[in-house]
């Protein structure tokens, strides 16, 4: 096992990429699991990583991450932070937006914190669901100053009115379950009305006046007395009281065959033992702002969402089509991923299911582009969609055919580099709930379903499929 500055076993790598890998790690003179990021020597940003986080050392705040070290050992420099059990609030949101007052109880201490930082000159500036911790003790704040320095942005004049945006902008998504911008962090972009970011209120019925107040004020730089500080934003939400109805109109409960799992559920199962680990505030990769640009401006303008992929239309005829065999589809590993489980994926009954293996990040682990099902038709026939029963919420995913008949056993060209050679992609979608249904037309008899990016599990990062069907 290998031990850093003689203090600090690193016990699992959890992700690598990008010129930096996150460790699990052990500090052996506390006697408390942390985590490590150690950068690569020739990392563009490493003396900029240092010292931001040798000043966000200073800042203590129960809504922050705390970093515990940082140095440089042979021209390598890593920083230390505690090792928090828990999900990110875009791993939260994933099975839909928040109650009102959770997403004000998830947002307020996450501006507290901020308010303690910007006291010592330590700003976030790159703040999204991703960097937010949901964690058995509350909302955590993550790679604050540390998260904008890997990606090369500085912190301007406007650093407090860019956090005070983007706080804003966590409570729209919080209460929404939408970005007041661009996409960001699997969420699709709020709506516009009139040139402008529609009100929460617009987007989701029944939301109280005093939060859709607040987030407008937020994000909305020409709204009647904005907010523009951290500590602007903080204040609103304290003023708010515990009288304060924040409670949503009781409607009837979606059918599923899965419950939303609300937080409180969450911090239930990791009391219970359970650890559920939100890692992903160290991986940038996707992250859909360009590095440097840290202005509310740059994601101010919304767009219109694209419509939802979910549900097929009412008029589409949704008769099955005959599934030949099912055979697990792991190009870039093995060549087939737990394959003695495909069949139970279309065998008619929904309490079985193929599974992925356990990773250790939401991508795989960052060993492999995906993973999938592959289905085999008796002949080439026109396909005009799939249904899928998803294990766990949160899944991305992809749907490639064959463009014509293939021969039995053929591989199609597939290999770790290229492992979709021969298939036409025909739909795809991001942060998948536990049912979807894809609608597209094509004359096949092999279609693939391609796991990107897996849902939290009990362990690490697991997906599966419980049932798919395709339609005619």
């Amino acid at each position: 096992m290998e031990q850093l500055v003689g203090r600090y076993d690193l016990q699992e790598q959890v992700t690598r990429g990008r010129g930096r890998t996150l460790w699990r790690a052990r500090d052996t003179v506390l006697e408390r699991s942390v985590g490590v990021l150690v950068l690569d020597a020739d990392h563009p940003h490493g003396d900029a990583v240092r010292q931001a986080a040798q000043k966000a050392a200073r800042v203590e705040a129960p809504g922050l991450l705390r970093v515990v070290d940082a140095d440089v050992v042979g021209g390598q420099v890593f920083v230390v932070t505690r090792w928090l059990a828990g999900i990110t609030l875009a791993e939260r949101l994933t099975s839909g937006p928040l109650p009102p007052e959770e997403a004000a109880s998830v947002v307020a201490p996450i501006a507290r914190a901020l308010v303690a930082a910007a006291e010592e000159g330590v700003h976030h500036l790159v703040l999204d669901p991703r960097d937010v911790l949901l964690t058995q003790h509350g909302a955590v704040a993550v790679g604050v100053g540390v998260r904008a320095a890997l990606e090369g942005v500085e912190a301007g004049v406007d650093a407090e009115q860019v956090d005070a945006w983007r706080l804003g902008a966590l409570l729209y998504a919080a209460l929404t379950g939408r970005w007041p911008g661009h996409e960001c962090a699997g969420l699709p972009a709020a709506p516009t009305v009139g040139g402008r970011v529609a009100r929460p209120r617009q987007v989701r019925a029944g939301i109280p006046y005093a939060l859709d107040d607040i987030a407008w004020r937020a994000v909305q730089p020409d709204a009647e007395e904005p907010l523009e500080t951290p500590g602007a934003i903080a204040d609103a939400l304290d003023a708010l009281g515990d009288d304060a109805d924040l409670h949503l109109p009781e409607t009837p409960p979606a059918r599923s065959r899965w419950p939303m799992v609300g937080v409180m559920a969450v911090l239930a199962l990791l009391l219970a033992g359970v650890a559920l680990v939100g890692w992903q505030f160290w991986q940038d990769a996707g992250r859909e702002e360009p590095a440097g640009s840290s202005t509310p401006g740059a994601d101010a303008s919304g767009s219109e969402p694209s419509p939802s992929p979910t549900g097929p239309p009412t008029d589409v005829p949704s008769e099955p089509i005959a599934i030949a065999a099912a055979t697990a589809f792991d190009p870039a590993g093995d060549g087939g991923e737990n394959d003695e489980e495909a069949a139970l994926a279309i065998d008619g009954d929904s309490s079985t299911a193929w599974q992925t293996l356990t990773y250790a990040s939401r991508e795989l682990g960052d060993l492999k582009p995906g993973v999938g099902l592959r289905l085999r038709l008796d002949q080439v026939q026109q396909v005009g969609g799939i249904e899928l029963e998803l294990e766990g919420r949160g899944t991305d995913l992809q749907v490639w055919a064959k463009d014509g008949p293939s021969a039995a056993g053929e591989s199609g060209g597939q290999t770790a580099n290229k492992p979709l050679a021969g298939y036409t992609k025909v739909g795809e979608t991001t942060g998948a709930g536990d049912q979807l249904t894809l609608i597209f037309d094509i004359r096949t008899d092999d279609v693939i379903v391609w796991l990107t990016a897996l849902p939290a599990g009990t362990d690490g990062y697991q997906g599966g499929i419980a049932e798919v069907r395709l339609i005619s």
